[in-house]
């Protein structure tokens, strides 16, 4: 979302002075990012000295389960970055056993460590709150930061492709957070939502991942916007992985973080899975 004009006016400048390369071969995009450490950043990510020259929140991607921000953000990471926002991204999660794949540890636990994140992308960028766009697991420990003591505050708008936001996931690390016969009207398996906070979810009917699809959905809420793929896209086949290799989203994720100046939304050929 978009911050005030008088905190524009204090960071402002250019957030980007030249195009970052974007991949667009899904294959080969996560094949070269599990063969690089987990700290290299996707294109376009981390220049902690970058200035959105409208304003608009620092936007933080979250990836997804089994995954690195290189393999998993590949192309949101540099699409964003070249739409002219101030793009950062994480590998959260690792294991002592897992490598350079991160996603698989405890989540509480991935939460404290991105809300770290959060502080020093808020210290660099000068900025008061910022956005989380985060596909699959990443939107449900965007949600858990969310949770975290005086952690609302510093969040405008949550972004989750394909989450887990209720019910049944094939992902057995994402379990509910809270049995559903504990949840009061409004909450999902993450926790309560907060007012100040604005809810984007974006899904697709050909999940594989998160099923049947519309668990990537939230309740209605005032704060809260459910949008289907194929609602867009009547032809989309796009599945759970693809979903952040989509035109179609990105264009929704970008409409989604700044409503003001809303780009169009192409349909075409997408990754299936």
């Amino acid at each position: 979302m978009v911050v005030s004009a008088a905190l524009a006016t204090v960071i402002g400048g250019p957030a980007s002075a030249a195009p970052f390369p974007v991949t667009t071969d899904v294959n080969q995009a996560i094949a070269t990012g599990f063969s690089r450490p987990a700290t290299t950043s996707p294109a376009g990510s981390n220049r902690f000295d970058c200035r959105d020259r409208y304003g608009r929140d620092p936007v933080i991607l979250l990836h997804g389960t089994a995954l690195n921000q290189d393999a998993n953000l590949a192309y949101l990471a540099p699409t964003l970055a070249n739409a002219g926002y101030c793009v950062f991204s994480l590998t959260y999660g690792q294991t002592s056993w897992s490598g350079n794949v991160g996603g698989l540890g405890n989540k509480d636990r991935s939460a404290r460590q991105v809300a770290a994140f959060v502080d020093r992308v808020l210290a660099a960028t000068h900025a008061r709150t910022v956005d989380f766009v985060g596909h699959s697991q990443g939107g449900a420990i965007a949600q858990l930061v969310s949770q975290l003591p005086g952690r609302a505050a510093q969040i405008d708008t949550i972004v989750g492709i394909s989450a887990p936001n209720r019910g049944y996931s094939r992902t057995s690390t994402i379990t509910d957070r809270l049995p559903a016969a504990d949840r009061q009207p409004g909450e999902n398996d993450w926790g309560p939502r907060h007012p100040g906070i604005s809810y984007v979810n974006l899904a697709t009917t050909y999940d594989e991942i998160v099923t049947p699809w519309q668990n990537s959905l939230m309740s209605p809420g005032p704060n809260v916007v459910n949008t289907r793929v194929q609602d867009v896209c009547p032809r989309s086949e796009v599945g759970h992985l693809g979903m952040v290799y989509s035109p179609t989203v990105a264009a929704l994720v970008r409409n989604s973080l700044d409503p003001a100046h809303r780009v169009g939304v192409p349909c075409g050929d997408d990754y299936p899975g």
